[in-house]
């Protein structure tokens, strides 16, 4: 049976997982391109001037954290932010807090 100190180890090292994906820096332009809605691979790749396969990539890290999600549309894929990551952005969509630290988007490039 798991005691208080097992979930808050599960806790932490999830939030590990976080800041590292988190700590690559196309990943995190690729949240800034999401938080002004849902876009497909495509839509990003051009945002961001970075070739298709590398967005693919990144994309399948952030979902496999849970920061992004997914739907299928036709034949293409669109991916927007998840309610979690949501729930953790300021009211302008400019800061995500994650308690132990703050990601600042304004100035990022896009």
């Amino acid at each position: 049976m798991g005691t208080a100190d097992d979930s808050y180890l599960k806790s932490s090292i999830k939030w590990t997982v976080i800041l590292k994906t988190l700590a690559d820096e196309t990943r995190l332009q690729i949240i800034h391109v999401l938080l002004n809605g849902e876009a497909s691979v495509q839509d990003i790749s051009t945002a961001l001037d970075i070739k298709v396969y590398n967005i693919s990539k990144h994309l399948k890290i952030l979902e496999s954290c849970g920061l992004i999600k997914k739907r299928k549309e036709g034949t293409h894929r669109i991916y927007g932010i998840t309610n979690r990551l949501k729930s953790h952005l300021s009211e302008d969509k400019q800061v995500l807090d994650l308690g132990c630290c703050k990601f600042i988007f304004t100035g990022l490039k896009k």
